[in-house]
């Protein structure tokens, strides 16, 4: 790729993990941000999906309005699985619009399952590595407190660091530098 092998390009996606030390914790925490966002916003933020409709049309609990195939010219695979899912679950316009404007990640839980979740991503070479990105307040703390000491008795988190930099520290070699000038003997070579 562009110069790179397959062994310089390192995959990290962002996660916005909400750690409890129960389940039950783990789930209030993810209630309480979902509780934060305004119906005026969860329908605004639905509506884009759906070549920015306007959703406050409908009333708010009863089932979501039947739109056909509208919403398949902007996100289709994501206004077909949200219209699926409505009709399958028989959810309001207001569940599908909080749901749409809160998603519900898989990195919600226990230390040991947000743990169990990084290893298997991790293992089965979905990714190098993570981005941590906080949702909840104290989410961060939570994290490091929390998950980092399981993934560092299993070996997938080191203790420290052994280099300066974020570049060595992910075993990355430096790319040439297209625009800097060739060494003195390569120029030499070139034009022999």
């Amino acid at each position: 790729m562009y110069g790179r092998s397959a062994e310089d390009i390192l995959i990290f996606p962002g996660i916005g993990p909400i750690v409890g030390r129960t389940e039950e914790e783990a789930e209030r925490k993810y209630k309480e941000v979902s509780e934060l966002v305004t119906i005026e916003s969860a329908l605004d933020y639905l509506g884009r999906y759906f070549e920015h409709f306007d959703f406050s049309q409908y009333p708010l609990d009863e089932p979501f309005p039947d739109l056909g195939d509208f919403g398949s010219n902007s996100f289709r695979s994501t206004t077909d699985r949200i219209k699926r899912e409505a009709k399958e679950q028989n959810l309001t316009l207001r569940q599908v619009a909080i749901r749409a404007s809160t998603p519900r990640g898989a990195f919600i839980g226990t230390p040991e399952k947000i743990a169990d979740l990084i290893q298997q991503w991790f293992e089965e070479e979905a990714a190098d590595g993570f981005n941590i990105r906080t949702v909840v307040p104290g989410g961060l703390a939570d994290f490091v407190e929390q998950v980092v000491p399981v993934l560092q008795k299993r070996g997938l988190f080191r203790t420290e660091y052994e280099h300066d930099t974020l570049r060595e520290n992910l075993g990355l070699s430096i790319p040439a530098n297209r625009y800097a000038a060739a060494p003195k003997q390569e120029l030499e070579y070139k034009r022999s």
